[in-house]
């Protein structure tokens, strides 16, 4: 039996959450987000990308939420990427897989914001590389806890939280998604 399921991957959820409060909380953002990522990727030719390991990588890119919830504090939440990461290794789940959790959160982050903003990340690049890793970031940002929201939502909110220089960056990551599903349409 292929381990890397759906069913697999909320079994493993359940078995990380601490309490049924944040594990429902979890499990409704990323089901909305594996959501918004079926939504987005529902015309791209199934031979331009693997649509089953987005289905099942989107249930679990915020497994580390756990350990980070919303309320323990920049520095620690900034840190689920990583945290979920190491959780998947340790259950013996595929690289391609651990990436994910490491390289979704905003539009990735890159060594030089490690560095200038002082985040608590080993140094190197977190940002999303393969088109599996850059739709799921982008049905993450899309997604307010369980919304699914839509494009100028998410560049306003950046825009508030980080300023005008990220924003531009988050409108660049969104003409870049926008142009791979064009080219990898059926």
């Amino acid at each position: 039996m292929n381990k890397f399921t759906e069913k697999e991957a909320l079994k493993l959820l359940a078995t990380y959450a601490h309490d049924k409060l944040s594990y429902d909380a979890v499990l409704r953002h990323v089901k909305a987000v594996q959501k918004a990522a079926l939504i987005i990727i529902k015309d791209v030719d199934d031979t331009k990308c693997d649509k089953h390991f987005i289905k099942v990588a989107s249930l679990l890119h915020d497994i580390g939420r756990f350990d980070c919830p919303p309320g323990s504090g920049k520095d620690k939440i900034i840190q689920h990427g990583i945290i979920g990461a190491g959780i998947l290794k340790k259950e013996g789940w595929p690289n391609h897989y651990q990436r994910v959790c490491e390289r979704h959160i905003g539009i990735g982050i890159r060594k030089k914001d490690i560095i200038e903003q002082k985040l608590p990340l080993p140094l190197r690049d977190f940002m999303p590389r393969t088109f599996e890793e850059k739709i799921i970031a982008y049905a993450d940002n899309l997604v307010d806890n369980d919304k699914i929201k839509d494009e100028k939502f998410v560049v306003e909110r950046f825009r508030k939280e980080f300023g005008d220089k990220f924003a531009k960056r988050v409108e660049r990551f969104h003409d870049e998604i926008a142009k791979v599903l064009s080219r990898n349409k059926k």
